[in-house]
Formats: C-alpha cells, sequence, structure tokens
C-alpha cells in the first residue's frame, strides 16, 4: 500500500494494510475514518469512530491483551496509539496492573491513547497532583491539556472539588469573559481522574524569565492586572478561594498575546467549605494562612488567636522577631521600602500593592475595590471621579535602585517571547 495523506488532523502515514476493516487513510493508529459522501473538495471530511468490533478486526493483533479486553468498554474508538511502546499490563502485577509508578502517577507513553482518543504528545507540567500532558484529540482535531491526577485516594478527593468548582465556573462564565480556565471534559482512565482543558500558552513566571527578570513596565501590569481583577471578582462573587493564585498559575492565552487566563483550582475551594489550613505556595502564603488562622474570611486575625501560637512571630511587646538566618543577618520587617522592592516611584502602583499585601484581611483590599482603584483605571491620583476610588496620597517614596523598562507596552509581549 502506497503513503496516504491523513485528514488535517493527522500525519502522512502508511497504509494500515489489505482486507477486510476500516479504511486506511488515517494517521498510524487513529482508529477513525472520514465519511464517505460527498463534501467540498477544499473542506476535509468530518472523522466517524470505528466501533470496538472493527478496531479488533483491524488492529486486534496488535493491540496489547489488555486493550483487547479494554477496548470493548468503549462504544467510540478514535485512537489507539500503535506506534506507542504500550505498557504490558496484568492483573496480577502490583501499581495499578503496572500502568503506574510507585508513587501512583500514570506511566505515560508518548503516542499512545488516553481512552482511546487523545494521544500523547508531550508532558507540559508535574507536580504532587500527577501530570499535565498535552494530547491530540483525534475526534475533534485539536490539541488540548490533560491533567492526569495520582491514583491516590487524598489526590482524587481534592481532584472532584476540583471538578465541582471548575464546572460551576464554566456555568457562570459561558461567555469567556472573566479569564478563567475552562474544563473541556472529565473521565476515568485506568483508575486515574483525567480532566481536558483548553491548551494555553506559557505562564508570567516564564514570561518573567524570558525578560531576564526585568520586569514589566506599568501599562503592561496594569493590563494583566485588570484581566486578574475580572477572574478575581467571579470567584468573589461565587464564594470561592483559588488558594495557589500565582504568576505560575497564570498563563497567556497564546504566543505572543497580553491576554492571559487564571488556571490550577486543584487546592481551590469553598468559602463555605474549607478543607486545608496550610495552602498557597510559600512565596506567596498569606498572614493568616502562615498562621494557621481560618482565611477568606473577613476576619480581624490580630484578635482571634492564641498568644502561644504567636510566639515565633510576635515579641512580648507585639513587634514582630527579628531572626537571624544561616548567613548572621538579621533581617527586620519594614527596613526596606516598597518602592525599592517593585523599582518604581509611581504612587498609585505603590499604594494599590500597598492595599493588596494589607496584614489584615478585612483591611486588605477586595477585588471589586481594586477594579476601581486609580492604578488600574488609569484615572490621576487625588482625583473623585464619580466611580473611581479616590486616595490620599501616600507619603514621598525613597529612591528606586533601578527604573522599570520604559519602552514595554503589552504589544512587547512578543518581542519578550522571541527572545527565549
Amino acid at each position: 500500500m502506497g503513503r496516504l495523506r491523513a485528514p488535517r488532523w493527522g500525519r502522512m502515514i502508511e497504509g494500515a494494510g489489505e482486507g477486510p476493516g476500516p479504511p486506511n487513510n488515517n494517521s498510524e493508529g487513529a482508529a477513525a475514518s472520514p465519511r464517505d459522501d460527498n463534501h467540498n473538495a477544499s473542506q476535509p471530511p468530518p472523522r466517524v469512530p470505528l466501533t470496538p468490533s472493527e478496531v479488533l478486526k483491524a488492529y486486534g493483533e496488535r493491540l496489547t491483551e489488555w486493550e483487547r479486553n479494554e477496548v470493548r468498554k468503549y462504544p467510540e474508538v478514535w485512537f489507539v496509539g500503535l506506534e506507542a511502546n504500550k505498557v504490558q499490563a496484568r492483573a496480577n502485577l502490583p501499581n495499578n496492573c503496572g500502568f503506574d509508578d510507585e508513587n501512583g502517577s500514570y506511566n505515560k507513553q508518548m503516542h499512545d491513547h488516553i481512552a482511546y482518543r487523545y494521544e500523547i504528545l508531550e508532558v507540559i507540567g508535574k507536580g504532587s497532583f500527577g501530570q499535565v500532558i498535552r494530547a491530540l484529540d483525534h475526534r475533534t482535531g485539536d490539541q488540548v491539556a490533560i491533567k492526569i491526577i495520582r491514583n491516590k485516594k487524598r489526590f482524587h478527593h481534592q481532584a472532584l472539588v476540583e471538578v465541582r468548582v471548575l464546572d460551576h465556573l464554566r456555568l457562570k462564565d459561558k461567555d469567556q469573559s472573566h479569564n478563567v480556565i475552562h474544563m473541556l471534559d472529565y473521565f476515568y482512565f485506568r483508575n486515574h481522574l483525567c480532566i481536558s482543558f483548553e491548551l494555553m500558552s506559557i505562564n508570567l513566571y516564564e514570561l518573567i524569565k524570558k525578560n531576564n527578570y526585568q520586569g514589566f513596565s506599568l501599562s503592561l501590569i496594569r493590563r494583566f492586572a485588570s484581566s486578574l481583577l475580572r477572574c478575581l471578582r467571579l470567584l468573589e462573587a461565587e464564594n470561592i478561594i483559588h488558594c495557589d493564585l500565582k504568576p505560575e498559575n497564570i498563563l497567556l492565552k497564546a504566543r505572543g498575546s497580553s491576554s492571559i487566563k487564571v488556571i490550577d483550582f486543584g487546592s481551590s475551594c469553598y468559602t463555605h467549605a474549607r478543607v486545608y489550613t496550610y495552602i498557597q505556595s510559600r512565596f506567596y502564603r498569606s498572614p493568616e494562612v502562615i498562621l494557621g488562622l481560618q482565611y477568606g474570611g473577613p476576619i480581624d486575625m490580630w484578635s482571634m488567636v492564641d498568644r502561644t501560637a504567636l510566639c515565633p512571630f510576635i515579641d512580648s511587646k507585639g513587634c514582630p522577631r527579628t531572626v537571624t538566618n544561616s548567613k548572621g543577618r538579621k533581617r527586620r520587617p519594614g527596613s526596606r521600602a516598597l518602592s525599592a522592592a517593585v523599582r518604581t516611584d509611581d504612587p498609585a502602583f505603590l499604594h494599590f500593592i500597598h492595599r493588596c499585601l494589607e496584614w489584615d484581611p478585612k483591611r486588605r483590599i477586595t477585588p471589586t475595590e481594586a477594579t476601581r482603584h486609580e492604578f488600574v483605571t488609569g484615572c490621576a491620583l487625588g482625583t473623585s471621579t464619580t466611580g473611581v476610588l479616590a486616595l490620599p496620597r501616600l507619603a514621598p517614596p525613597r529612591p528606586a535602585r533601578a527604573a522599570l523598562l520604559h519602552s514595554q507596552s503589552a504589544g512587547d509581549v512578543a518581542a519578550m517571547l522571541g527572545r527565549a
């Protein structure tokens, strides 16, 4: 058989062989076949799945013994991954019949299938929860991200909460205007809960790294902040706490774009159903979480805690303790100006950051208040336009050590990405 051109979502492949069975003008292991009816020549024909019996008849000898039994449970078969180095699973093997490693993570094989529909292309993320892969959906022809949860009870339980939150958010954000990642589907495969998502570009930490950690212009920060606040206002309205918001969990929608979406609701919860007391990545951990207080509610953190709990942090006079680090240096709270830390003297931006970093969660700025802050609106500081949060001026900041890049704008994201 000669080489045949696959549909637009496939690859150039060898024919599947002669004899009865499904048509062979599809990618190697792509079980779906084109419809044989009249279509516009400029458009690829729609694909239809094969039945388990058709797959077994055409490819049965090339499937593993496990797959020959497993495929019967799937009424639609889109892809079988014949090119992959498949796991030879058996019921008497440890670690989920051989499909998992000793930590309960799925032993993925490049170009193998997930649920006889998705083709594994690469791993794009790992964490305590499991792993995220980039995959080709052979039903739609689109690339997606699939989060494969570790096969452990505690991770499975939290992933079910994540699915519930994601399902809630996609119903509340049908027009996709709140910059929240959208779950496409969720399903079980070989004892692993899998969640599929729209495929995004790099995260903001990677973007900062590509910019040699020089920071962004205030105009680009304002754009990111405004987009992020749309997400946070939705979460606030729906009583959802993300619990792990950080640059790594904010992705660009597309390469070269400054549009963003918030991802990874794996630690999220509802305000009335908080599960964990120790959350957030340590570099972004809020004071109330560090002190073991309730989080997410309007509480006065200094009046609801036993004095003994504060001993490691506060002295007998109620002042923060100074501790000598491993290098013999003492770090004194408040000894470095905020303007020096963020490298700008812009008063509106400094006030915005100051309000975000209030220790008392009752005084900390809310997403709704933040959308009216003068830094976000771009209104001059101290004015009192209707609907704009007019704020008092801060004391003159200390001189910054260096200035932010002034030439940067939202359109410069593409240039920064080109420096990789």
